[in-house]
């Protein structure tokens, strides 16, 4: 007998045969999904070690740079939409008559800082141009008995102004550099140069440039001190720690009439014993280092050191004029500087914008004592000093001027 299989038996086994193929499977997939997450996990974590390891300063920076801008960006979207709603406001209850302005954004500018960073740093030595004197002048029109006669005059007229004021004590120096012709009226009576000293002292200087014992380019630093007896460019421009070189140094003497610059400039090339010592030989008068006895304007008798004569100015004048003619590189330095002085002189009013004036000026306020020394090349090269001890610096101006103008005429005198 043959056995058929029953039909329903047969389709309920392939049916579970199925079910248990594709539970397998399921199994299988399930199995090896997270077995490759597994892997992917693991070796997602070792690269993070190795990353980590590499670049330590970089972790977490995408994710902090990420978060920041986008709290910056939520921030100033909310700003902005306080910013519209309060623009709305306040046009909402301007008047229907007032002009419609648009709004417009608010742009702050940053305010500039009371107090910049200073350069220390010292600033370049200054350059001048050669100082050019006429090479040839005016022939006088007189005869020489007639200069004679009226060079009498100009000293007589010196001695009336001077006479005529008693309570002022005044001394005069005039040097002619092209004939040698001088007058002088208590040019020999001690007087209190002060910054007027920064001639022999410039002269000291150049000559130990020239000689090498003195280097322009060393530095000195500024630390906060105050200038000596007078007022400062250093002191009132610049803070503590600016440096500067010798060579700025005497320029500022010279131009500003700098007390601290003048100090550096001294320490520099020995001290006033050291610039005494130089020029002793050129004009010596007056010994600048010793104390000397006299009596001032007021009738006081004084005594101390630090003093000179108008002889010895101009004669340390002249030195340095014909020192220049000889050899400009050495001296141009105080020369150039002379020539820039920013200090009034009243010489000026006397011989005219045309004359070529270089001078040194002197200041003493606790003293009353002012000078000036100045090599003035008009229709004469000429040297001229006028020291005046007296009640003020106004007063000084106007004895210099009056003095200078008795000088000025007599050269035009010569020359009518």
């Amino acid at each position: 007998m043959r056995y058929n299989p029953n039909p329903t038996f047969l389709t309920k086994a392939s049916g579970i045969r199925h079910k248990r193929l594709t539970r397998t499977l399921i199994v299988l997939a399930i199995v090896l999904v997270l077995s490759l997450a597994t892997v992917f996990v693991m070796w997602e974590a070792h690269m993070q070690s190795i990353y980590k390891e590499r670049f330590p300063d970089m972790v977490g920076a995408a994710t902090a740079t990420h978060t920041e801008r986008t709290s910056k960006e939520t921030s100033e979207e909310t700003t902005t939409e306080e910013t519209t709603e309060e623009t709305s406001e306040e046009t909402t209850t301007e008047s229907l008559l007032a002009p419609v302005v648009p709004p417009t954004s608010s742009v702050e500018i940053p305010e500039e800082t009371e107090a910049t960073e200073q350069n220390n740093s010292p600033d370049p030595l200054p350059e001048y141009e050669p100082v050019v004197f006429s090479s040839s002048h005016p022939i006088q029109s007189v005869s020489h008995e007639e200069r004679d006669i009226m060079l009498e005059g100009l000293q007589q007229s010196v001695l009336s102004y001077i006479n005529a004021n008693p309570g002022e004590r005044i001394s005069f120096r005039y040097v002619n550099l092209a004939s040698n012709e001088t007058l002088g009226i208590n040019d020999l009576t001690p007087i209190i140069p002060a910054g007027a000293y920064a001639l022999p002292a410039g002269i000291t200087y150049c000559e130990a440039v020239a000689s090498g014992s003195v280097i322009p380019t060393n530095t000195v630093t500024y630390v906060g001190e105050e200038g000596p007896g007078g007022a400062s460019y250093i002191a009132s421009t610049y803070q503590p720690g600016k440096s500067f070189y010798l060579g700025s140094c005497m320029a500022l003497t010279l131009v500003k009439n700098d007390s601290l610059a003048y100090n550096y400039l001294l320490n520099s090339i020995g001290g006033t014993e050291g610039v005494w010592e130089h020029v002793s030989g050129i004009s010596g008068y007056i010994n600048y280092t010793a104390s000397v006895t006299y009596e001032n304007y007021t009738g006081t008798i004084i005594r101390g050191s630090g003093r000179s004569s108008v002889y010895d100015l101009a004669t340390y004048m002249e030195y340095l004029y014909y020192g220049y003619i000889n050899d400009c590189d050495t001296y141009l330095p105080l020369m150039g500087a002379m020539q820039e002085s920013e200090l009034p002189t009243a010489y000026r009013t006397s011989f005219g914008e045309d004359a070529l004036i270089l001078h040194v000026s002197g200041r003493n306020e606790e003293s009353h004592s002012y000078t000036d020394v100045a090599i003035i090349d008009g229709r004469e090269p000429v040297i001229l000093v006028i020291s005046c001890e007296c009640s003020s610096y106004d007063r000084a101006n106007t004895i210099m001027a009056d003095l200078s103008g008795y000088l000025s005429s007599y050269i035009e005198a010569c020359h009518s």
